[in-house]
């Protein structure tokens, strides 16, 4: 299989993955900034929607393959 066919087949895939990690990383920078605050409200939702992203596009690199 050629890196197009792949990448055409995984893209819906990597793309929640690449989502993701953008809301991990978005969830980091809440989280150190301000003296660490995980507990606050907008954090814990950058994280539980990341953890969602991840799940479904796990989810979708499995069914894709």
């Amino acid at each position: 299989m050629t890196r197009r066919a792949w990448l055409a087949r995984h893209a819906l895939g990597l793309w929640f993955l690449g989502i993701a990690a953008l809301g991990f990383l978005r969830w980091w920078m809440k989280a150190v900034r301000d003296g660490g605050s995980l507990h606050a409200p907008d954090a814990i939702l950058w994280l539980a929607g990341s953890i969602a992203m991840a799940a479904i596009g796990l989810l979708a690199l499995w069914r894709s393959r």
